[in-house]
């Protein structure tokens, strides 16, 4: 039960304009948490956030991923990319 990782046009554009390497390290590790999204790893539920709509974010280095889980067309749906610095959830 592998789910599929899509981006929004939104987080698109921001995934394409970090540097290679961060592109790498954050696909890989979507990929990874799509092959198994309910094993423990560093994700947690972004607070304030509607309760038939919760999204989670996953920190991988200084980027943070935010997305949701799709349950029933198996879709990994990630909303925001970017650096923890400047990055709004």
């Amino acid at each position: 039960m592998v789910y599929q990782v899509k981006f929004t046009h939104r987080a698109e554009k921001a995934f394409v304009a970090l540097p290679r390497i961060a592109r790498i390290r954050i696909a890989v590790a979507l990929e990874k948490y799509a092959a198994n999204p309910f094993h423990r790893q560093d994700v947690k539920k972004v607070k304030g956030c509607p309760s038939d709509k919760p999204r989670y974010r996953i920190r991988i280095g200084e980027y943070r991923a935010t997305f949701r889980i799709i349950q029933d067309q198996l879709v990994i749906c990630v909303v925001a990319v970017g650096k923890k610095k400047n990055y709004e959830y």
